[in-house]
């Protein structure tokens, strides 16, 4: 009886820790590298200024964002004319 509650103790410990690693590992980001290109990352940049948009809960979700994200941003006109 012993012997089986022990292994019963370790694989849910086991499996506790894959969850947590997992989850903990699952969030993805929309960065721009310095060359200005759009990337999908799976670790947060240091640089803040580099974050577009994030964080994604799944590579997929943060590959559609991207694809939706306009590659370059129209000049705005002034508010007063010259």
């Amino acid at each position: 009886m012993g012997r089986r509650v022990f292994v019963a103790a370790i694989f849910v410990a086991l499996l506790a820790f894959g969850t947590v690693t997992m989850a903990v590992a699952a969030d993805f980001y929309i960065v721009k590298d310095a060359a200005g290109k759009m990337v999908v990352s799976d670790k947060k940049p240091e640089d803040a200024k580099s974050v577009v948009k994030g964080p994604f809960k799944t590579k997929d979700e943060a590959e559609k964002a991207m694809k939706s994200e306009p590659t370059t941003k129209k000049p705005t006109p002034p508010d007063q004319g010259c």
